[in-house]
């Protein structure tokens, strides 16, 4: 009968896990704010798809409990079923949950941050042909 390992795999509770994941925002952004106030970290950003386009600001919630939670804070965008929102909170449509995109070892800056600022562009398309352009699971309601 094989040992079990001696060695305590380390551990990080959620408040640790806001202050990692501030540190690499800020790390890699240097246009992020973050802030960390318990278990919950807030980040405000934004993003200018072109040259041609208007400036996004976002703010993205996190807690390690929950899946990140991204939404346009000026200008607001309202929820529409062809882009991708969700129209409880309007908040962006941003992985499938089932695909595994994001998970609980997922870090914020090189999943959330870029896919934010996709979503900007994409949005932005949208805008020109009426058709939301990048890849997605179908969830309109029926």
């Amino acid at each position: 009968m094989a040992a079990k390992s001696l060695i305590p795999k380390a551990r990080i509770n959620d408040h640790q896990k806001a202050l990692l994941e501030k540190h690499l925002l800020l790390k890699h952004y240097a246009f992020l704010e973050v802030s960390v106030t318990g278990n919950n970290l807030t980040c405000t950003g934004y993003c200018q798809p072109s040259k041609h386009s208007i400036i996004y600001h976002y703010k993205i919630k996190y807690s390690a409990s929950q899946y990140p939670r991204v939404y346009a804070v000026d200008p607001e965008i309202e929820y529409d079923e062809d882009i991708h929102m969700y129209s409880s909170d309007n908040r962006f449509c941003l992985f499938y949950p089932k695909d595994f995109s994001w998970t609980t070892e997922t870090h914020l800056f090189n999943t959330i941050v870029p896919w934010t600022h996709e979503w900007f562009l994409f949005y932005e398309r949208y805008q020109i042909s009426g058709k939301w352009e990048h890849p997605f699971v179908p969830h309109k309601r029926i």
